[in-house]
């Protein structure tokens, strides 16, 4: 087990990262115009952002009241939607918010405060629509709501990186330990802890989506080379920290033996997002 890739992939491609590419500014790049498939990747919950349109409202929250949450990783996290355009999102650093706005993971994300990854909030927002919000309007949302209350400036890099592609063991035929989605279930990915031991609970997830989920846990991108096009059902248990004593696998080994999934490490340009200024939320 201690030679899986989920031990000596945990911060590659931070220290010796180079820039390959030209820089481009991103202060008014928050409000996407472009079609784009995004994951949304919040602590315990993510959300397949599937393909938007151009033009789509709203592009911005009418108000949102966001307050500090003092409980720690320990009290888990949330992102739930409602009708009534209506979003609560729930003991998240805004790090995750980051990564969810622009779906990336968090090797793409660089420099920034300290508090970045610390720093925990309780997000209330409304649109001012009826309608319940549908995936593809959150990422404009959060990067609007990034740019006014965190006032997130930015910048992109291309970086060549170690990463990870997940693909489907040999010995597995169309991904055979996976359960193929229920019709009409909604897309959620569910993280749970416990001393020694992580589970993550996935319902209707794509591989791309579970791809950047699997990125985000060991601290260097995956990308989906599984050449499966279906959203599956699963759960998925494996040891937090190769320390720790603990009856499941390192999560490398659990993505082999309980969904019939490996890691194979490679090397690729990547764009990354520079943060070139973040302050804590304005006052609501």
């Amino acid at each position: 087990m201690r030679g899986d890739p989920a031990h000596v992939g945990r911060m590659a491609g931070h220290s010796n990262a180079k820039n390959h590419g030209p820089v481009r500014r991103g202060q008014e790049m928050l409000t996407c115009s472009a079609d784009l498939t995004r994951l949304t990747a919040i602590g315990g919950i993510a959300l397949l952002l599937v393909q938007g349109v151009h033009g789509q409202s709203p592009q911005q929250f009418e108000v949102a009241i966001i307050r500090p949450n003092l409980a720690g990783t320990s009290a888990g996290t949330s992102f739930n939607v409602f009708p009534g355009g209506r979003i609560r999102i729930t003991n998240e650093p805004v790090k995750l918010l980051i990564r969810a706005a622009f779906q990336i993971q968090n090797a793409q994300v660089a420099g920034g405060p300290a508090w970045l990854d610390t720093d925990r909030y309780d997000i209330e927002a409304k649109t001012g629509h009826p309608e319940k919000p549908e995936p593809n309007q959150f990422g404009p949302l959060l990067q609007n709501l990034l740019r006014d209350r965190f006032n997130l400036r930015f910048h992109r890099e291309m970086r060549e990186l170690n990463v990870y592609a997940l693909v489907v063991e040999k010995n597995q035929k169309n991904g055979g330990k996976l359960k193929t989605k229920i019709e009409g279930e909604d897309t959620a990915m569910n993280t749970h802890s416990a001393p020694g031991k992580s589970q993550l609970v996935g319902t209707a997830v794509s591989m791309k989506a579970l791809a950047g989920y699997v990125g985000n846990r060991l601290g260097r991108i995956v990308v989906d080379k599984t050449g499966l096009s279906e959203s599956y059902d699963f759960t998925l248990e494996w040891a937090p920290d190769e320390t720790s004593d603990s009856p499941v696998p390192f999560l490398a080994t659990a993505l082999r033996e309980q969904l019939g999934l490996r890691l194979e490490s490679q090397r690729s340009p990547v764009e990354v997002l520079v943060i070139d200024n973040l302050q804590k939320p304005s006052e609501n």
